[in-house]
């Protein structure tokens, strides 16, 4: 729920035309580098139609690239442009900017509490593969 909220805060400030799955689109192609179409389906869990769809806006929009692999030209690579990039970044930051306004609007008692949790919590991920 808080998540949701802070997507919602972000989008309001973020003045775009993309979604939020777009948006989620160009940074798994950021943490990917560059990947193949195919394994881009595969990651965010969807069918390849799925994602040639959002590719093919995203190209429309300026924001997303495709290439051919150099060796085999039936493989399909995707990749920010400086645009897509840069508007990945801005969501980055308007994000950052929002969590930390509510942050800290928290007395120091209870931002102890929350960092001390957090902490735990990235522990626990960094031990558990957090996907299974």
């Amino acid at each position: 729920m808080a998540h949701r909220k802070i997507s919602q805060s972000v989008f309001g400030e973020l003045n775009t035309e993309l979604t939020a799955p777009q948006l989620f689109t160009l940074a798994m192609i950021s943490m990917e580098q560059t990947p193949k179409q195919s394994h881009l389906a595969d990651k965010l869990g969807v069918k390849p139609s799925a994602i040639t769809v959002m590719i093919d806006r995203l190209v429309q929009s300026g924001h997303v690239i495709r290439k051919h692999h150099e060796t085999d030209r039936r493989i399909v690579l995707v990749e920010n442009t400086a645009e897509g990039t840069a508007v990945l970044a801005h969501y980055n930051d308007v994000q950052k900017k929002i969590i930390f306004r509510g942050l800290s609007q928290l007395p120091p008692e209870e931002l102890h509490i929350f960092v001390n949790a957090f902490e735990k919590l990235l522990i626990f991920i960094s031990s558990k593969d957090p996907f299974l």
